[in-house]
């Protein structure tokens, strides 16, 4: 205390009054970045939480319109829920003139040749997952939704922009056994339904393989996914709608969109949260932890409807289940592994 009274001392009042300043300066800084931190941890749990929440919802939300309602017709049900998504990015872009980075290489040629492709993938992809709800159990889709990394590899291998190393190959057999197991387990099993969940993930793995070798590295923000794939997606969707599922429809059909109208919206507001959420999350946390975290949400999904929904599991089928998340998991990480070598080596 005496050697800095007596520093003090020796300083000018000027030179007193500066250190002050500077002082609080830096507690203003040290408060400031607290309070940032504070802010950004508050940010990522409010997003985690929308991620975790806003995907099963959906799921829930298009079941209870398909099945619990008597509304079977998918197709129409993704095209309505793609138009609404559509349609309001629409909005959002040309009301507050939000600048699109890529608009200007987006010309009609390359719309057909590039994009128009993705979104038929896109819609046939949501297509035949809410087929499957109208045959399988909610959990038992969960499950088999563990085995999409068997038919990226596969794709990716087919198309020869990837090919797989030792290890991926052990991961994709763990899931494909894993997945064998599930399914001898399932006590409702009904062949469309597994067949139409295998397409649609078999589209789905199309898609991204012809996103990858058609857009290269052109990079979609989501409102840019939303405001050109999207669209693409509608008119495939719209088309199959117009000649599958238009034809079968009555008038107690539409009666129900009129008298629950309000949960029509909830699933198109509940779309657009989910593809934007998505793309949050991978901002904040990187694409395995939202892999990750996606693998944790299905299974949580699987527990919350054996739980309270009154779905029967099996000690086969859910042993399955953890064996395909188990080789899920090891392909995620597998894959980050040698992207992370590749960049390291690259920057080298």
């Amino acid at each position: 205390m005496s050697g800095s009274s007596e520093r003090n001392n020796s300083l000018s009042p000027e030179e007193l009054e500066l250190e002050s300043v500077d002082k609080s300066k830096d507690m203003k800084t040290e408060l400031k970045n607290s309070q940032g931190t504070a802010v950004s941890g508050l940010q990522k749990l409010i997003c985690l939480v929308f991620f975790m929440s806003f995907g099963p919802c959906l799921i829930m939300v298009n079941k209870t319109i398909l099945r619990d309602y008597d509304f079977p017709f998918p197709i129409t049900h993704t095209c309505y829920t793609s138009l609404f998504c559509a349609s309001s990015v629409w909005a959002y872009v040309h009301i507050f003139g939000v600048n699109l980075s890529i608009s200007n290489r987006v010309t009609f040629k390359f719309y057909m040749r590039n994009i128009m492709p993705i979104g038929f993938l896109q819609g046939a992809t949501i297509v035949l997952g809410m087929t499957s709800y109208l045959y399988l159990s909610v959990s038992f889709v969960q499950m088999l939704k563990a085995s999409t990394p068997v038919m990226i590899v596969i794709f990716l291998r087919l198309f020869r922009l990837e090919t797989p190393t030792f290890l991926i190959v052990v991961s994709v057999l763990i899931i494909c056994s894993g997945t064998v197991m599930s399914s001898y387990g399932e006590m409702h099993f009904k062949i469309l339904g597994v067949l139409s969940m295998l397409s649609a993930q078999v589209a789905e793995a199309l898609r991204l393989v012809f996103t990858q070798k058609l857009l290269r590295n052109l990079k979609f923000t989501v409102v840019e996914n939303l405001y050109y794939v999207t669209p693409a997606a509608v008119m495939w969707v719209l088309l199959a709608a117009i000649f599958l599922e238009f034809p079968r429809m009555e008038s107690k059909h539409l009666a129900i969109v009129r008298d629950n109208y309000k949960i029509f919206i909830i699933a198109g507001c509940l779309g657009i949260g989910v593809n934007t959420i998505n793309s949050v999350v991978i901002k904040f946390t990187g694409s395995l932890m939202m892999k990750l975290l996606a693998t944790a949400r299905n299974a949580s999904l699987i527990l919350f409807n054996v739980a309270f929904m009154g779905e029967a599991v099996s000690a086969i089928q859910f042993c399955g289940y953890i064996v395909s998340l188990g080789g899920f998991i090891l392909f995620n990480y597998l894959k980050i592994t040698a992207k992370n070598a590749t960049k390291n080596a690259a920057s080298k």
